[in-house]
This record gives C-alpha cells, sequence and structure tokens, in this order.
C-alpha cells in the first residue's frame, strides 16, 4: 500500500513539474510596453460624429492586422488585447462598424518597445 501512495506521489510531483515548465515555456500573448503597443484612441472629432475606428497594421508577430471598434464618441477608448508595432494606419468613420467611407485618416509610428502600455491617438 506504501507502494502505491508512494508512486502516485512521484507521479503527482512528476506532472506539476511539467505542467510548471510548459507554462514558463509557452509563448503566450505580447506584452504590451516590449513588442508591440496597444492603442488609446481619443476622438477630437465634433462630439457625437465619430462611432468606429479602423486600425492597419502589424501585431506584435509581424503579421499584418486589421480591426475595426467601436469608441466613446467624443471620448477615449483603449483598444486593448490587440498590439501593433511600426506602421499603423488609422481610419475614423462616422458609423459604427467602419460601415461607410471614413472621413478622416493618419499614419501613427507605433514603437516596438517602450515603458508604457499605450499608444495616444488623436482622431480630429
Amino acid at each position: 500500500m506504501s507502494k502505491n501512495i508512494a508512486a502516485r506521489t512521484a507521479v503527482a510531483t512528476a506532472g506539476l513539474a511539467l505542467a510548471a515548465t510548459g507554462v514558463l515555456a509557452s509563448p503566450g500573448t505580447a506584452s504590451a510596453g516590449s513588442n508591440g503597443q496597444q492603442i488609446s484612441y481619443t476622438d477630437r472629432a465634433t462630439p457625437g460624429v465619430r462611432h468606429s475606428i479602423e486600425l492597419y497594421g502589424y501585431n506584435q508577430n509581424g503579421e499584418e492586422s486589421l480591426g475595426c471598434f467601436n469608441i466613446d464618441s467624443g471620448g477615449t477608448t483603449k483598444i486593448s488585447g490587440w498590439w501593433w508595432r511600426g506602421d499603423l494606419t488609422v481610419k475614423a468613420y462616422n458609423s459604427y462598424d467602419c460601415q461607410n467611407r471614413y472621413s478622416w485618416g493618419t499614419h501613427v509610428a507605433v514603437p516596438y518597445s517602450q515603458s508604457d502600455d499605450w499608444v495616444p491617438v488623436t482622431g480630429y
């Protein structure tokens, strides 16, 4: 009986060690600030006009990415969970879900690394 308990304890301990190693070795998601940044968009257009933005550029893995995000019209919207780096194209729309032609756009140089988690973008 004691051999059975000792064997189970050894297997459980080995399993925990492998699980811990797997967590440490997994690539995980990008850490904002170190391999791409998240965007904080502030809308300075006439309040109530802009309702969504489109972001097009490269993600933390160097892959082309395109996303549409509904925004707080006249306020600041943090686009979390998306990391960008390099040249980022920003287009603002007067409709939700980027449905109609955009009415304002710009390019932003997003640093690969910085001390802050967010790159501020101001739209007009």
